[in-house]
């Protein structure tokens, strides 16, 4: 069903297409060049065309018609001023049209972007850059334990930004949302599926008891561990690139 909004924008769009052609329209040009032409012609001339017109028809119809002498040129030259007049007028009620509809669109646009800005502060306050999981996923090497506080931001991401009132309504921040929350949740299952805690915590670790404090892990745990540290990386830049976008798009 058409929505009040997609309503207005089709009216719009057709109010200026067919109510406020643009001056370089052939119509309008044609307007201006019949009252230029109407000024500048000789009267003479313009009888001859007049009286040619008139015979062609009579030739043409068989009904005779005549064509009054031509006494003051001033109706001529009121008529060619008008003509201009009217297509000059037409132009710039059609430039009014069109900044009044970017105006319209302008203002929309703004109050698009505030419902980002708010879901983007929010995203800031509950997952910054300076926050334990981000220092985590940047510095952080999972052949060594972490204390089981310090994924708090990630889980909480991975639990709350996956609804309809976390979806940004800009095309290019909801895609960059959408790959961050698909490489974060990829990240913290397989760090959930690899990781136990020492003793009884709160510290974990992703090496087994088996072999932590050894000097050579197994090539299973080397494989394990050089994945989650990979994965991390990848996203800590994720999550970087979309603080920047988000502030660059949103002037935050």
């Amino acid at each position: 069903m058409i929505s009040k909004k997609e309503l207005k924008e089709l009216a719009i769009a057709l109010g200026k297409k067919y109510l406020f052609p643009d001056f370089t329209n052939k119509l309008t040009w044609f307007v201006v060049t019949v009252g230029g032409t109407i000024i500048l012609t000789p009267t003479a001339f313009k009888q001859i065309i007049y009286n040619w017109l008139v015979a062609t028809f009579n030739l043409n119809s068989g009904v005779k018609l005549t064509f009054a002498e031509l006494e003051s040129s001033n109706a001529d030259y009121m008529l060619g001023f008008s003509l201009i007049a009217l297509a000059l007028l037409h132009n710039i009620a059609n430039r009014y049209f069109i900044y009044k509809t970017g105006d319209i669109a302008a203002s929309e646009a703004k109050e698009l972007e505030a419902v980002d800005r708010n879901l983007f502060n929010r995203f800031l306050a509950e997952f910054p850059s300076n926050s334990r999981s981000v220092t985590l996923l940047k510095e952080h090497d999972f052949g060594n334990s972490y204390h089981d506080n310090n994924t708090d931001e990630i889980d909480n991401f991975v639990d709350s930004w996956n609804t309809s009132e976390t979806e940004f309504l800009d095309p290019e921040l909801e895609a960059a949302r959408k790959e961050l929350y698909a490489k974060m949740y990829e990240f913290i299952y397989r760090l959930a599926q690899n990781s136990g805690y020492v003793h009884a915590g709160p510290m974990l670790s992703a090496v087994p008891d088996a072999y932590r404090g050894a000097w050579d892990w197994p090539e299973h745990v080397d494989t394990r561990i050089k994945e989650l540290n990979e994965k991390s990386k990848e996203c800590y830049k994720l999550h970087q690139q979309f603080v920047m976008l988000g502030r660059r798009k949103l002037k935050c």
